[in-house]
């Protein structure tokens, strides 16, 4: 029994070695702009909101890791496909009117960035300072 718990320890550490040769492609996005606003929003999103939801993403070293790999790529797409920023300047008034109150419920509510991407990336915690700024620049697109 000794025997067989060894070689399927050896076995699977031989498989999951294997797999990180195998190549992983990270998607780049289609439109790698920054938003057009004051350099403070900037930098908050910058810090807090564009390795998911933009198309300049900064991949860490351990989004090389397989089967990491696989989770963050889908974990940004989906961020994407709610909202990416770099596609802002190519929305209608009323897209970032909707998208500017979802962007301000989850924010207040805590829910974003996620909790697991605060552990991983603590700097990218909002302080309150950072939610009026943010609060601020959303209130621009939701008084219209």
């Amino acid at each position: 029994m000794k025997r067989i718990a060894i070689r399927l320890g050896i076995g699977l550490s031989v498989l999951f070695l294997g797999l990180q040769f195998i190549p992983v492609e990270f998607p780049s996005g289609k439109n790698a702009k920054e938003i057009q606003t004051e350099e403070s929003v900037k930098k908050i999103f910058r810090r807090s909101c564009y390795d998911c939801h933009s198309d300049l993403v900064k991949w860490p070293w351990y989004s090389r890791i397989f089967p990491v790999s696989l989770y963050l790529i889908h974990h940004v797409e989906e961020g994407k496909d709610e909202l990416n920023f770099s596609d802002w300047e190519n929305l209608k008034s009323s897209e970032k009117a909707d998208l500017a109150e979802k962007i301000l419920e989850e924010i207040e509510d805590g829910e974003m960035p996620l909790w697991d991407y605060k552990i991983l990336h603590p700097e990218s915690k909002l302080d309150q300072e950072d939610l009026e700024t943010v609060r601020d620049w959303l209130q621009t697109y939701t008084e219209k």
